[in-house]
């Protein structure tokens, strides 16, 4: 058993960490795309472009119901392959799309769909890998584990920020937008394609074997989600809202708009970004393992009020434009993040037969909604307004959403056991 849960941990991890490196990608040369494959304009390439990056996150919602139903009626392995898959292949197909100069619209309507494939697949990962690193756990350890599947998301972002970094650093700004920003995209093929070997081996989980076993398996796991876990699922919705929501104004938008207005170069903007998701990532393990011993609900509310008290100055110093302040602010952001439990306390609201319908409603949805419209949003704002300054209400507001519902989640932990079969008194959390 031991090496099985192992050998689920690495995959899942790994895989997760390759998927999020593909999808932060974009983030990182979202100013090298807009003036690539859409046509030239007064700054609109990058409105546009992070417009797309947003499309993704409505695409969400549909890989995330869809890659649900598959992973709560055949279990969660099929869902981890797929989506791993989709995404190199989507990734790779952004880097080879022609300039609008050569193809004109074809360029952005390729680039589209491609966006769309992305999002569907990044609907589906969140919601398996989570369930698998979850339910492989035992009781005790649920919090270091779905703190070391946290760990794998900011660790593959930090690599997607530092390849735009080093290209910045070593290519020349002409060569950067004529074909170096497209080489990390190609590369995402063959490291789909080791995640996706890693994940063949993977078996399905115990607590999914016995649900199946049993007869448990639901018909329709997400109309059922929606009619018997409704609290669980808003309360998922608002947490996940405000974490998104955070993390794309601070680590997509503010780096590209320092570089589309020329305060700061590439690797400089997204070189100190890369700190929010790198400590992001240290932390989470420790603070997930922290929540097995005093509980899930403390430390989410420890790190919802921390990243809700770093919204103002935080922005406040990446206006500034100091390297310093940057890099103070995205730090401070970044252990905010990473010291919220939130895969456990996710997977935890749900029971295992609801699970993966669960996290597809809260994550899948909740990030579309919100954390695709954040940069879109901001940059609009800022358009508006003339003041980087503005984004800081509405994104404190967004924050404080997360930790008043992160008040309302009840304890999952420690102790909480996962229940593979649904029974009348058995509340949301599955015990």
């Amino acid at each position: 058993m031991e090496r099985a849960r192992r050998r689920a941990l690495v995959a899942a991890c790994l895989g997760n960490l390759v998927e999020w490196y593909e999808f932060a990608l974009y983030g990182t040369f979202a100013v090298v795309i807009g003036a690539t494959l859409f046509p030239a304009s007064d700054g609109g390439g990058l409105v546009a472009s992070l417009a797309v990056f947003g499309v993704a996150f409505v695409a969400r919602p549909i890989g995330a119901v869809a890659f649900a139903h598959v992973g709560d009626r055949r279990g969660r392995r099929t869902v981890l392959v797929t989506s791993v898959l989709l995404m190199a292949i989507a990734t790779a197909g952004i880097g080879l799309i022609p300039p609008f100069t050569a193809v004109g619209w074809l360029a952005p309507v390729l680039l589209l769909l491609l966006r769309l494939a992305q999002g569907v697949s990044v609907g589906g990962e969140y919601t398996a890998s989570a369930a698998v690193v979850v339910e492989f756990a035992d009781p005790d350890h649920r919090g270091l584990f779905g703190g070391l599947q946290w760990a794998s998301l900011g660790f593959g972002l930090t690599l997607g920020f530092g390849v735009a970094a080093v290209l910045g650093a070593v290519l020349s700004p002409e060569s950067l937008r004529a074909w170096g920003w497209r080489l990390p995209f190609v590369a995402a093929l063959p490291l789909g394609v080791v995640a996706v070997l890693l994940r063949l081996r993977l078996e399905e989980t115990p607590a999914f074997r016995t649900l199946r076993a049993s007869g448990g398996v639901v018909r329709l796991p997400v109309v059922e989600t929606l009619r018997t876990n409704r609290r669980s699922v808003a309360v998922g919705f608002g947490l996940v809202a405000a974490v998104t929501s955070v993390f794309n104004v601070f680590y997509v938008f503010l780096p590209n708009h320092l570089v589309a207005v020329g305060r700061a170069d590439v690797q400089t903007a997204f070189g100190t970004a890369a700190v929010g998701p790198l400590l992001a990532a240290f932390v989470a393990p420790a603070f997930g393992r922290l929540s097995d011993h005093v509980g899930r609900r403390p430390v989410l509310l420890g790190g919802m009020g921390a990243l809700a008290l770093a919204i103002v100055p935080g922005i406040r110093l990446v206006a500034s434009g100091g390297r310093l302040a940057m890099l103070a602010s995205y730090g401070l952001v970044g252990l905010a993040l990473g010291a919220l439990a939130l895969t456990a306390v996710l997977a935890e609201l749900f029971p295992v037969h609801l699970r993966a319908s669960g996290l597809s409603l809260t994550y899948g949805i909740a990030s579309a909604v919100f954390g695709g419209a954040a940069p879109v949003a901001a940059a609009v704002m800022v358009r508006a307004t003339g003041d980087l300054v503005s984004t800081t209400v509405w994104t404190a507001a967004l924050a404080l959403v997360g930790l008043v519902c992160a008040a309302f989640t009840r304890e999952t932990a420690p102790g909480a056991m996962l229940r593979p079969t649904p029974a009348p008194a058995v509340d949301s959390t599955g015990r």
